[in-house]
């Protein structure tokens, strides 16, 4: 198998192909794709063992990149979300019938963060898109810290790392509903 590690322009690429990425975030490694590529998106539940009726967090450069596919937001949630973006915080938001039918869930809430961890950010603007993200493990076992250690464990040939550093976060990211300011996930 060729093991990939890859540099942020060939990081795009492989995006852009729809393969899965495996890439640094604040706190653990992540495994990503394009949120947008029905597929890839599917590949993630697949690798992972993960139930449909759990969604992926999306990583995005800005509010104002995702606004079209969200309900209206008032001025208040948003200056809410603007105390904590960019930063290591997903929050759960009510999305429209724009948003692509393979992102939606029962809840009718897309989990969505702006990150302010550098590689992570800096590959979502370049990027120009969504990416999916969540943790890189079997659904509900414990994560895999080292992203050779990452590849080796799924054993899937479309499967590359962001050669990028990890940040200094000790626990994934606070997962907050906007609309009831309720604490999902410590």
């Amino acid at each position: 198998m060729n093991k990939i590690s890859l540099n942020l322009d060939s990081s795009i690429e492989w995006l852009n192909s729809g393969k899965t990425l495996i890439h640094p975030t604040e706190s653990i490694w992540g495994i990503g794709c394009d949120a947008f590529n029905k597929d890839a998106v599917e590949n993630i539940f697949k690798l992972k063992k993960r139930h449909k009726n759990k969604s992926f967090i999306l990583l995005v450069d800005s509010l104002e990149a995702i606004e079209k596919y969200l309900l209206k937001i008032n001025i208040d949630d948003k200056n809410h979300l603007m105390k904590y973006w960019p930063g290591a915080y997903t929050f759960l938001i009510k999305y429209n019938n724009k948003l692509p039918t393979h992102l939606h869930n029962e809840t009718g809430k897309i989990a969505i963060r702006v990150s302010n961890h550098l590689p992570i950010n800096t590959l979502i603007k370049a990027f120009s898109g969504f990416m999916v993200s969540t943790s890189a493990n079997i659904s509900g076992e414990k994560n895999i810290n080292n992203p050779m250690d990452i590849i080796n464990f799924f054993e899937y040939e479309e499967l590359a790392y962001y050669d990028e550093y990890l940040g200094k976060n000790t626990s994934p990211s606070k997962i907050i509903d906007l609309e009831t300011k309720a604490i999902i996930r410590e």
